[in-house]
């Protein structure tokens, strides 16, 4: 019986530390894709961001600026849902 009680009592401790150990493994992988898709983000939206500001410094037209705000926008709304669309 007492032999029993200990098999069950070392099973169970695997188990648990297990269950820890798979939960920490599952929680870092995350957080590395979260990084990941992050960093992807951050890059695309400093190309957007170069290719908007250097084309942009000669001109003094209130009506461009305008159009290519909008530009920029939609290229921005572009890229988040591109990557909201990956995450999910």
């Amino acid at each position: 019986m007492l032999l029993k009680c200990i098999y069950l009592q070392c099973f169970s401790s695997l188990v648990a530390v297990g269950v820890i150990c798979g939960y920490m493994s599952l929680v870092t992988t995350l957080i590395a894709v979260a990084c990941t898709q992050f960093d992807k983000l951050k890059l695309a939206i400093l190309d957007i961001r170069q290719q908007h500001i250097a084309p942009q410094h000669w001109q003094e037209d209130e009506q461009v600026d305008i159009i290519a705000n909008c530009d920029l926008q939609a290229k921005l709304n572009a890229c988040i849902r591109l990557h909201q669309s990956n995450t999910e």
